[in-house]
């Protein structure tokens, strides 16, 4: 019999409508971080540093996270990291709100919304299998990467336009997002895991040994781990650029809109793509795309451009995403799915701290054109690992998960 659509399937769609929500609060307040410290502060290095605190706890709990979640259950995780997050979010809008908001207050929200973020990112890959048809899950998990930049897309637009109306608004749109997050996951029948047996162990090496004995997937993950630091302090760049031109608040939401609308035109396509290209030709073309585009932000002295430059920056990160995480979801066992996860996690988004760190000392200190050069030169590396590596020239026939059983 064949599967019903994934936009009938009521579990996947309570999952996906709450992280569309998520997805969406969390980009508000993501724009919002900077502009509030900018208003606060005037410094970038600080803008940097929040950022800084923002990623990592990747590096800190993506092991933890991703042992928790093979072992505990995963609703009431997810559920409580939701619940956690939100209250932690509310300090900001309290803080402003009484007139006094400390800069290390922000670094502590930014720092546990991070930290929710690794355990639900950890957590919700091993709840999609159990949602969807095994031949769906190339689908489904292409739908989640639109989900994330339909977030990108309209939260920055949201979040500019709501910080200039109060700084604190943003940070309550997020804050409820995460329960109405909440509330789907509670809605869902369908058990968010397979019986586990109480013989099963809290040892983290499994995950990192099975993603490690894979060529093609550790050098992905290595590769990754290279490009995160790279994005992430490309977003902050191109905030900074905006502000030095005298863009507002609400027009470096609109840029960064512009900016998600080629992440998420990647993401639409990316169901259809990864059906007749290569893994290794989506990663080239990746970071051809960056080193190609980045450079155009020497020239850029308008919003509105430098948005359609971070466009074609991001286009073809949805396709990658989504060819490499279908296929390694589909493969791995459920009783390892978080300890998988949770090892390609500190291997990739470890040092995404790094990027707006480094971006925001440099801005500050030796300008923005010598920041620009670094990042194209950071995208030059990554362009010439994929093209040189040999795991990508003898990249395995990714199976579909429909051939698993």
């Amino acid at each position: 019999m064949a599967a019903r659509s994934l936009s009938r399937n009521r579990e996947f769609m309570l999952l996906w409508s709450g992280q569309v929500l998520s997805s969406l609060g969390s980009q508000i307040s993501l724009v919002a971080y900077p502009l509030l410290v900018l208003a606060l502060t005037g410094s970038p290095a600080k803008a940097g540093f929040v950022g800084f605190a923002h990623e990592l706890p990747v590096a800190l709990l993506a092991i933890p996270a991703g042992v928790i979640a093979d072992r505990v259950d995963r609703k009431r995780l997810l559920v409580a990291v939701d619940a956690v997050t939100a209250m932690a979010l509310l300090a900001i809008p309290v803080g402003l709100l009484a007139g006094h908001l400390p800069f290390g207050v922000v670094v502590l929200v930014a720092a546990i919304d991070g930290a929710g973020f690794v355990v639900t990112y950890v957590g919700e890959q091993g709840v999609v299998p159990q949602l969807v048809a095994p031949e769906q899950l190339g689908e489904a998990v292409a739908r989640n990467e639109s989900r994330i930049f339909a977030g990108m897309l309209a939260g920055p637009l949201f979040g500019g336009a709501l910080f200039a109306l109060a700084r604190a608004i943003p940070f309550l749109t997020d804050a409820g997002s995460y329960v109405i997050g909440a509330v789907t996951k509670l809605l869902i029948r369908t058990s968010f895991q397979e019986e586990r047996s109480d013989a099963k162990s809290w040892d983290p090496r499994p995950g990192m040994r099975w993603l490690w004995e894979r060529p093609f997937f550790r050098m992905v993950s290595l590769l990754f781990a290279l490009g995160n630091p790279m994005l992430r302090g490309l977003l902050l760049l191109v905030v900074l650029l905006a502000k030095r031109h005298g863009a507002s608040s609400s027009l470096v939401g609109v840029m960064l809109g512009i900016g998600a609308a080629g992440g998420l035109l990647g993401a639409l396509v990316a169901a259809r793509a990864q059906r007749h290209i290569s893994a290794r030709f989506s990663i080239i073309a990746e970071n051809l795309m960056l080193v190609l585009a980045v450079p155009f932000l020497l020239l850029a002295h308008n919003a509105l451009v430098i948005g359609v430059i971070l466009a074609a920056s991001i286009l073809v990160t949805p396709v990658t995403n989504s060819i490499v995480l279908g296929h390694r979801v589909a493969l791995v066992p459920d009783e390892l799915r978080g300890r998988v996860q949770a090892a390609s996690i500190l291997i990739t988004f470890s040092a995404g701290w790094l990027g707006p760190l480094l971006v925001g000392l440099l801005f500050e200190h030796a300008g923005s054109a010598a920041t620009i050069l670094v990042l194209t030169g950071w995208a030059l590396a990554m362009l010439s690992v994929a093209v040189g590596s040999q795991a990508f020239r003898e990249a395995p026939e990714l199976v579909t998960i429909a051939r698993r059983g």
